[in-house]
C-alpha cells in the first residue's frame, strides 16, 4: 500500500481557507450521512417490495397466453418496468394498480433521496445543485480520502494565490469537473463529492510545484516493511492523471467513480496555471496582491524555503541572512538559519544565530515555553552549547527551575560548567549546580560535583556546605 503523507513545500500563514473547506465537509457529512441512511433504507424496502410483487407477477402469469416476458425484466428491468407502466402486458386492472402503487413508492423515494435533493443531476439542469454536490459525500472513506488531498496541496495554492482567489478557484474547478463529467460520462445518476474541486487544485500545484517533492508511506505487511521516499510532484501527479484517463475509458461505464471529472478538474487547473504562467498574471496581479496581505518578512522567507527545497541553498542562506539582521528575534528564520548550517557542517555560524537569536527573544518575549522550546529543539539538538555564555546557561537554568524541573535546570548548568571550565564564572556554575542538584535528588551526581568543587576550589568549601543545608532546611 502506497499513501502520499506530506509535501515538502512550505507556506507562509495559516491556511484558513483550506482547513474551513475541510471542516465545512465533514460537517455536512455529520448532518447528511444520517440522513443518507434513512434514505438508502426507505429506498431499498419500497424496491424490495417491487421486486416481490413483479416475482409474484411471473409466477402467476407464466402458463397463460398473455403472460407478461418477465425474463426481459431481469436482463433490462427500466425498460421492462415501462412496458408495464405503459399496460403493454396482460395485468388485470387491479394487479395493475397495485404494481403502480408500488412503483410509485420506490420513485418518490428515490425523489425524495438528499444525494437526488443536493447532487448534480445532468438531466435535471440546476447551477445551485453543481455547488451544493461539491459538499456532499456518500461515507467517510470517500471524504477522509478528498480531504487528505486537498489539505496535501490546497494549503501551497491557497498561500500563493490569497485566500479569496483559491476559494473562487477551488468552487470553479469542481463546477467544470462536474459538466465535463456529465458531457463525456452522461450519468443517469447524481453527481456527488469533491474531487473535482480537489483534482483541479492538484493541476494547479503539478504544474507550479512540478519540482517539489511529495513524500509517500509505503507499507507491505508479509513481512513488514514501512519506508517513506520522496517522488517529484510533477511526476506522481502526472501519473495519477494519466492513471484516471485511463480508468476513465475502461472502467467509467461499470464504475461509480466519476473517473472524467477528476481527469477535467486536473485538465482545467492545470491549464489555468499555464495562462497565469503566459500572461504573466502572477507578477503582475496575484503576487502583489498576496503579499500586500503579509509581512515582508513572511513573503521573504517563502522565498528562502522555496529556494531551499529546490537545491539552491546560497540564495536561500542570502534572504534568510538579511531578514535576520533585520530581526534576530524571529524564530522561524534563525530555526531555518540554524537547520541549514548543521546540515552543511557549519557549526559555528549555526551557534552565533542561536545565541543571538536567543538573546533577542529573551528581551521580545516572557513566554518561558518558547524560550525552553528554542532551547531544546535549536541549541541542546544541534549540540550548540558552546556558543552560549555563562548568563545565557543561567537564563535557561532559571527558567526550569520555576517550572520545577530541577533535572533539567542541572543538565543545563552541568553543560554550562562543562563548556566554561577553564573561565572566572566556573566555580560559581559549580554553586548553582550544587543547589540544582540537590533540589533534583541526583546524590550520585551531587557528591561528584561536591568533589570537584573541593578539588578546585577549596575555598568554596564551605558556601557549598552552606548552600546545601539551607536546602535541607528549606520548607517543603
Amino acid at each position: 500500500m502506497l499513501f502520499p503523507i506530506r509535501s515538502e513545500t512550505m507556506v507562509r500563514r495559516f491556511p484558513l481557507v483550506t482547513v474551513s473547506l475541510i471542516a465545512l465537509n465533514f460537517i455536512v457529512l455529520f448532518i447528511t450521512y444520517p440522513i443518507m441512511l434513512r434514505d438508502d433504507k426507505k429506498i431499498n424496502n419500497a424496491a424490495e417490495e417491487l421486486q416481490e410483487f413483479e416475482c409474484k407477477m411471473y409466477i402467476k402469469h407464466l402458463d397463460e397466453d398473455k403472460a407478461v416476458n418477465f425474463r426481459a425484466y431481469a436482463l433490462n428491468r427500466e425498460k421492462m418496468r415501462e412496458k408495464i407502466k405503459n399496460r403493454e402486458f396482460g395485468l388485470t386492472d387491479e394487479e395493475w394498480e397495485e404494481w403502480n402503487t408500488k412503483h410509485q413508492k420506490l420513485q418518490d423515494a428515490l425523489e425524495s433521496n438528499i444525494i437526488k435533493k443536493l447532487g448534480f443531476t445532468p438531466s435535471e439542469f440546476n447551477f445551485l445543485k453543481l455547488i451544493t454536490s461539491i459538499f456532499m459525500h456518500a461515507g467517510f472513506g470517500h471524504l477522509i480520502g478528498n480531504m487528505w488531498f486537498l489539505w496535501l496541496v490546497g494549503c501551497n495554492i491557497e498561500d500563493e494565490w490569497g485566500r479569496p482567489i483559491f476559494l473562487a478557484f477551488y468552487i470553479i474547478s469542481g463546477i467544470v469537473a462536474a459538466l465535463i463529467f456529465s458531457i463525456i460520462a452522461a450519468p443517469s445518476g447524481s453527481l456527488i463529492g469533491a474531487s473535482g474541486a480537489i483534482a483541479g487544485v492538484m493541476g494547479a500545484f503539478a504544474v507550479l510545484h512540478h519540482k517539489s517533492k511529495i513524500y509517500f508511506l509505503f507499507i507491505w505487511l508479509l513481512p513488514p516493511i514501512f519506508l517513506t521516499f520522496p517522488i517529484y510532484a510533477g511526476i506522481c501527479l502526472s501519473f495519477w492523471f494519466l492513471n484516471e484517463i485511463f480508468q476513465a475509458f475502461v472502467f467509467s461505464e461499470f464504475s461509480n467513480v466519476a473517473f472524467w471529472a477528476h481527469v477535467g478538474g486536473f485538465g482545467f487547473g492545470a491549464i489555468v496555471v499555464l495562462v497565469i504562467k503566459y500572461y504573466n498574471l502572477d507578477e503582475r496581479y496575484l503576487n502583489p496582491l498576496v503579499d500586500n496581505t503579509l509581512e515582508y518578512v513572511d513573503t521573504s522567507f517563502a522565498k528562502a524555503i522555496e529556494a531551499r527545497s529546490m537545491g539552491d541553498i546560497d540564495t536561500a542562506l542570502v534572504i534568510l541572512q538579511e531578514n535576520f539582521e533585520e530581526d534576530p528575534s524571529n524564530q522561524k528564520i534563525g530555526e531555518e538559519l540554524i537547520d541549514i548550517y548543521c546540515s552543511n557542517d557549519r557549526k559555528k555560524e549555526a551557534g552565533s544565530v542561536a545565541k543571538e537569536c536567543l538573546r533577542t527573544l529573551r528581551k521580545k518575549t516572557q513566554d518561558a515555553k518558547t524560550l525552553i522550546s528554542f532551547y531544546e529543539k535549536e541549541i541542546d539538538a544541534n549540540g550548540l552549547h558552546s556558543y552560549l555564555s555563562p548568563y545565557d546557561f543561567y537564563f535557561i537554568a532559571d527558567l526550569y527551575t520555576r517550572n520545577h524541573q530541577f533535572n533539567k535546570t542541572s543538565r543545563v548548568l552541568a553543560s554550562a560548567y562543562k563548556n566554561n571550565r577553564d573561565s572566572n564564572d566556573a566555580p560559581y556554575i559549580l554553586l548553582r549546580l550544587i543547589k540544582a542538584l540537590y533540589k533534583s535528588k541526583e546524590t550520585k551526581f551531587l557528591k561528584k560535583a561536591i568533589f570537584e568543587l573541593k578539588r578546585r576550589f577549596p575555598d568554596l568549601e564551605e558556601e557549598a556546605k552552606a548552600i546545601v543545608e539551607r536546602e535541607r532546611n528549606e520548607p517543603k
